[in-house]
């Protein structure tokens, strides 16, 4: 037999299912809108990674060589 709080049960179930449903959908269409903007940065984004990457390897270079100076090491 059915109780009243199975009812219950089944229905918050399918609000659950159905916020489920809308947020995957949300997620669907968020790439496809994001993708032209992507596209037009990406080779600019792609300089800005290689230049920090230059950057972080000078001062990770000039840290050990001031490290090494101040302890006296050769």
């Amino acid at each position: 037999m059915i109780t009243y709080a199975d009812y219950l049960h089944e229905a918050e179930r399918r609000k659950d299912e159905m916020a489920q449903a809308a947020q995957y959908r949300l997620r669907q269409q968020v790439p496809r809108q994001a993708a032209p903007l992507k596209q037009k940065y990406q080779r600019w984004l792609s300089r800005l990674g290689e230049l920090l990457v230059v950057w972080g390897y000078q001062l990770q270079t000039r840290h050990v060589a001031e490290s090494r100076a101040s302890t006296g090491v050769g």
